[in-house]
């Protein structure tokens, strides 16, 4: 016959683990739950730099805008830029999948300081290495101004004589601009404003004023205007190093 004092032992060491089991079992139950629901996201398109002369003569500082390296980038200050995004997609790893793509249908005219271009709900939770999409392509809504361009751009730019000639950049074959979060927290009922900037001091990052000699150009009223356009089967100089620089005109943050 085993002791007493063994069987004993035995026996709070059984009531302990029960003990354990339970309280942990108690813990789980009491542990906060991920918040169910969705929030509110308010979509923007801007500019994130403007002709550098004007912010000087405004008093602004330049700060995070990028310059222009004159020596391989034609330094241009656009005039008017719209976009037609036709859908924004956003894809996030989390303890569910983020997979939402909106749909825009909008010519979004860039220089319109913070000009809203809708609302969406994504669901709530904390999500990482988020991937942003921003399809592009021509509208096909009749009457829409710039209908025909994914994008179009026009500004002006010091030649290599020092006179003053146009640029025109646009396209009317679809394109990606493939944008990237590292995390995104989303609570519930809370609102958010997704601001879509595009730096135009990159759209023609690599080509110099020089080089743009190259490109197609036309005269009127004694003026010469060139073009970087994609819209049929031939091959257009430098449009696809101004497709390649979208990867970094294009960026997003999303803040509270």
């Amino acid at each position: 016959m085993k002791p007493l004092s063994l069987i004993a032992a035995r026996y709070i060491s059984l009531i302990l683990l029960i003990g354990t089991v339970v309280l942990s079992c108690k813990n789980d139950d009491d542990a906060t739950p991920e918040k169910a629901g969705f929030g509110n996201i308010s979509y923007f398109a801007n500019t994130s730099s403007v002709n550098l002369s004007k912010l000087s003569s405004n008093g602004i500082k330049p700060g995070a805008l990028s310059i222009v390296d004159t020596a391989t980038t034609v330094n241009v200050e656009w005039s008017s830029a719209t976009v037609y995004v036709e859908k924004i997609s956003f894809v996030g790893k989390s303890n569910s999948l983020l997979d939402t793509t909106i749909t825009v249908k909008k010519n979004l005219d860039i220089f319109s300081q913070d000009a809203l271009a809708g609302v969406v709900k994504l669901p709530s939770g904390s999500y990482k290495d988020v991937a942003v999409k921003l399809q592009c392509q021509k509208s096909l809504i009749p009457g829409l101004a710039f209908n025909y361009y994914a994008f179009y751009f026009k500004g002006t730019f010091k030649n290599i004589h020092g006179g003053i000639d146009s640029v025109v950049v646009g396209s009317s074959l679809p394109f990606e601009a493939n944008l990237s979060m590292n995390e995104i927290q989303i609570d519930p009922s809370d609102n958010y404003k997704a601001t879509f900037s595009f730096d135009l001091n990159k759209v023609l990052t690599g080509i110099s004023t020089r080089q743009m000699e190259s490109a197609k150009s036309y005269y009127k009223d004694g003026k010469r205007t060139f073009y970087i356009f994609k819209g049929g089967s031939t091959d257009e100089p430098f449009y696809d190093q101004v497709i390649w620089n979208w990867q970094s005109v294009a960026s997003v943050v999303v803040s509270k």
